[in-house]
């Protein structure tokens, strides 16, 4: 099964497996947790292991990798694989399943340059409702033991409010892309996210670098990838 770039931005998320959801007949991809930037649980063909992983195997532009490392606007398809046959040539590996990730690369002859942003803000639509104060008060003075009546302060704190806080979030990617020369077509991006959590002390930070160059010699019988990719997460959860 195959998902290119489009289907893979479409969704409003900078997670790239939580876009692919619904995409992929036989693969199960659930959120563990409702923590800002939380991993996903994926499975092909179910689970195959009580005690071990379960996770299918990650090729990142033919080396192995991790999904987290690459910021959905580099990806230029994401290839899965499933069966026995497809999987052999990676071994026990792959018993999990294969998951190959291309990027995006330089092919134009022109300079271009791309920018794309998303921004949101997150907030709560439903919360328990509780006592006011003064009703509190009330409630401990008729129902409350003495030991109780005697911790009754003054503060009027709304722990709602201390609490919670609208989240905000950002996700910005700037990509150069071109020929050095006639034969060296290259792409360059750099990404920046940022998305802060409807609890306050939760926020996820993530700054990703890729550099790709895909010369060509001897009237194109010899094609090299030289590619380099990085990322830097910052994740606090309270």
């Amino acid at each position: 099964t195959s998902v290119k770039s489009a289907e893979v931005l479409a969704a409003p998320t900078n997670n790239v497996m939580e876009a692919l959801q619904g995409k992929i007949p036989g693969m199960d991809i659930t959120k563990t947790s409702g923590q800002v930037g939380g991993d996903v649980t994926i499975l092909l063909r179910g689970s195959r292991s009580i005690y071990g992983s379960n996770e299918p195997l990650f090729i990142i532009d033919g080396i192995p990798g991790s999904y987290s490392q690459v910021s959905p606007s580099d990806i230029e398809s994401v290839d899965v694989l499933k069966d026995a046959s497809s999987t052999a040539i990676y071994g026990s590996r792959a018993s999990n399943g294969v998951i190959l990730i291309t990027t995006k690369k330089g092919t134009s002859d022109k300079l271009q340059i791309t920018f794309s942003t998303t921004n949101s803000i997150q907030t709560r639509t439903k919360l328990a409702d509780m006592l006011s104060y003064d009703q509190f008060v009330n409630t401990i003075r008729t129902q409350g033991t003495s030991a109780q009546q005697a911790l009754l302060g003054t503060a009027r704190t709304n722990w709602n409010d201390e609490i919670y806080q609208n989240a905000f979030g950002t996700d910005n990617n700037l990509s150069i892309s071109g020929k050095i020369a006639k034969n060296w077509p290259f792409r360059i991006s750099v990404g920046y996210y940022n998305q802060s959590g409807l609890l306050r002390t939760d926020n996820a930070e993530r700054y990703t670098g890729s550099i790709m160059v895909t010369p060509s010699f001897f009237k194109d019988h010899l094609k090299l990838n030289i590619n380099a990719k990085g990322s830097i997460n910052n994740n606090t959860f309270g």
